[in-house]
């Protein structure tokens, strides 16, 4: 017999962007491991990104919507429902002035629906950012004591936005350090994170998990046989791996780069030197947007658009904007070349997730990052690219010709690769579940 799992997100569809992707895939596997997944969430407002689309993978979900205020709900009530943009001043400044973020005054809507719901459930599962879930989850765990799993999309403490100014820090570390001993178990995201949390809260460490973001394989089935396969060299002898062919570049249409979400946002990544490396292949060997173009699906900052105004490579790049997830991947599988820029100083720990989408599209990947970076690693590892230092122009402007020469490496490991997909991540979870609600 199927449990119930009530969880609690800021985060679901129709609202777009990363924060949706992880909770509504796994809700869209847990069934197949036992669970049926219950959702609290707020009523859609106007956010950054939409997709309708994502409503048809979640709709044998039990959907409850709150309706309280939270900073998105606000600004529709003053000036409309108009799409906020992402490097919006207010944005900053609303994150300086709320703790713990801009969500919290949603919490008591969101504790009165989901303490109704709690009879039905043998699990409580809230997820965060916003960190305002996190407080909601020590509340219903007071007041119900379900097993409770708080799940950190990104860390908290030592967050490079989130844990600033200085009045927050100390807060920030007091009242994590109260949620997680409330938890029954504790999920990060990315194996830095976890280890972390493990180093600050020894005490806690048989309950800190590791369940990294990750792709659906059915967002590429589809596309999977149309995919090009003209500009890698594939080394790999395994019989699953699609095969890259090495026969030139064609005339038919450019070379295509591509990249998905935000682009050029508090420091998080620029396109600085994939627009230098452009404007050497132009004057250095004569490439032109006939022969290669770059695709941002997704938001760019005011600062970035500025970027490539100055670049003098804007006839190179194509903007899409926002897409549905289902559009974003099948461009991305038919893709020549994911780029993944990401500056590595902004946070240690912290892995952009496009990068396992990229990792599981079969699309060779450029990650332009410190390559002591886990997400350099995690490349590497995976076999599905090549790594660049950021502000390397000579090795991206290398890794173009090997673009354009049909010899970009991409040597995929299907076991390491597999370990990302959003089926055996649902099933991670059920089995802590499990483990939590045996002798519940």
């Amino acid at each position: 017999m199927n449990k119930s799992i009530l969880i609690i997100t800021y985060y679901f569809p129709p609202l777009g962007g990363v924060g949706v992707q992880r909770v509504s895939k796994l809700c869209r596997y847990l069934p197949r491991f036992g669970w049926r997944p219950v959702v609290v969430a707020p009523q859609p407002s106007a956010f950054y990104a939409a997709d309708e689309e994502m409503l048809a993978e979640v709709k044998h979900v039990s959907l409850y919507r709150v309706a309280g205020l939270d900073s998105f709900r606000m600004r529709q009530k003053l000036i409309g429902p108009f799409k906020p943009r992402i490097d919006s001043p207010l944005r900053w400044v609303a994150r300086r002035f709320s703790w713990p973020d801009t969500q919290t005054a949603y919490i008591p809507a969101a504790f009165r629906l989901a303490y109704r719901l709690v009879n039905e459930a043998h699990a409580v599962l809230v997820t965060a950012p916003p960190y305002s879930n996190l407080l909601l989850g020590r509340l219903i765990k007071r007041r119900s004591n379900l097993p409770l799993i708080v799940e950190m999309r990104d860390p908290w403490v030592g967050h490079p936005e989130h844990d600033k100014p200085g009045w927050k820090r100390a807060l920030n570390r007091r009242v994590e350090r109260d949620v997680l001993e409330y938890a029954d178990a504790v999920v990060a995201v990315t194996r830095s994170h976890t280890g972390n949390l493990r180093k600050r809260y020894p005490w806690l460490a048989p309950r800190i998990h590791y369940i990294p973001n990750g792709f659906d394989a059915a967002d590429f089935r589809n596309t999977r046989n149309t995919r090009n396969t003209r500009n890698t060299r594939n080394t790999s002898n395994t019989r699953n791996t699609p095969i890259r062919k090495t026969s030139g570049t064609s005339k038919r249409r450019p070379l295509t780069i591509c990249y998905t979400g935000i682009l050029g946002l508090d420091h998080i990544n620029r396109g600085t030197t994939l627009y230098a490396a452009i404007r050497r292949l132009r004057d250095e060997d004569g490439i032109t947007p006939a022969r290669l173009r770059v695709e941002i699906m997704g938001e760019l900052s005011a600062v970035e658009e500025e970027r490539i105004r100055r670049s003098g490579v804007s006839t190179f790049i194509e903007r899409l904007g926002h897409l549905s997830h289902r559009k974003a991947m099948q461009r991305l599988q038919k893709a020549d070349l994911a780029w993944l820029p990401y500056h590595a100083e902004y946070s240690r720990l912290i892995v952009p997730a496009k990068t396992y989408e990229y990792i599981g599209s079969g699309t060779p990947v450029l990650a332009v990052v410190n390559p002591h970076h886990e997400t350099a690693e995690l490349v590497r590892e995976t076999g599905t690219g090549l790594v660049v230092s950021e502000g390397d122009v000579d090795g991206v402007t290398q890794a173009m010709r090997m673009l354009l020469e049909g010899a970009f490496p991409y040597s995929p490991k299907p076991k390491a690769i597999a370990k990302f997909d959003r089926r055996y991540q649902a099933r991670q979870l059920a089995e802590i579940l499990d483990d939590i609600t045996r002798y519940g």
